[in-house]
């Protein structure tokens, strides 16, 4: 028995040897650096150094804060829904959509370190039907934010990505 015990014991001592030495951060907390004015879903940033984390994960829809440099003040509370990439990086990764010569560029996904599955930002719909005819591409987009998410293309056409969540009630059970 106590030779079994020095087995699993050594088993233990050996895979903690190769685990990771970074803390997970469940929050996938980033440092955005920008040169020029971005822009967010209803916001836009100045040239500075923010924090963008995530607030809540769900499997269609998720929030995400971004704050100032120290943490102190959150700036805006954004809607995403799930986006892919092929290859993970080394860095978070910010993609923006491409408008030649117009300020502040639209943020179109953000990639934590390492991640194949980043978060694509849900504009306001007439916003993302500026964009994607100004990029002739199609940029998601809802009316409120727990409404239907759609995908505006560049000629103007919604296709439904997700529908507004089920409204439940409480009604009383017919009495019979």
């Amino acid at each position: 028995m106590h030779i079994v015990h020095m087995m699993v014991f050594s088993v233990l001592a050996a895979t903690s040897l190769f685990q990771d030495t970074q803390p997970y951060q469940w929050n996938k907390k980033s440092t955005l650096t920008v040169q020029d004015q971005v822009e967010f879903p209803g916001i836009v940033l100045a040239p500075g150094v923010y924090v963008v984390r995530l607030k809540e994960s769900g499997e269609r829809r998720s929030q995400v804060e971004i704050t100032n440099q120290d943490e102190t003040q959150v700036l805006a509370t954004l809607v995403a829904i799930p986006d892919l990439r092929v290859r993970p990086d080394d860095n978070s990764e910010f993609i923006f959509h491409e408008i030649n010569g117009v300020r502040p560029t639209p943020v179109r996904s953000w990639f934590y370190t390492g991640d194949l599955v980043g978060l694509e930002f849900v504009y306001p719909e007439d916003r993302a039907k500026e964009i994607a005819k100004a990029t002739n591409d199609h940029v998601i987009a809802s009316k409120d934010k727990g409404g239907a998410i759609v995908a505006v293309t560049p000629n103007g056409k919604e296709i439904v990505i997700d529908e507004a969540p089920a409204v439940q009630s409480a009604r009383k059970k017919p009495q019979q």
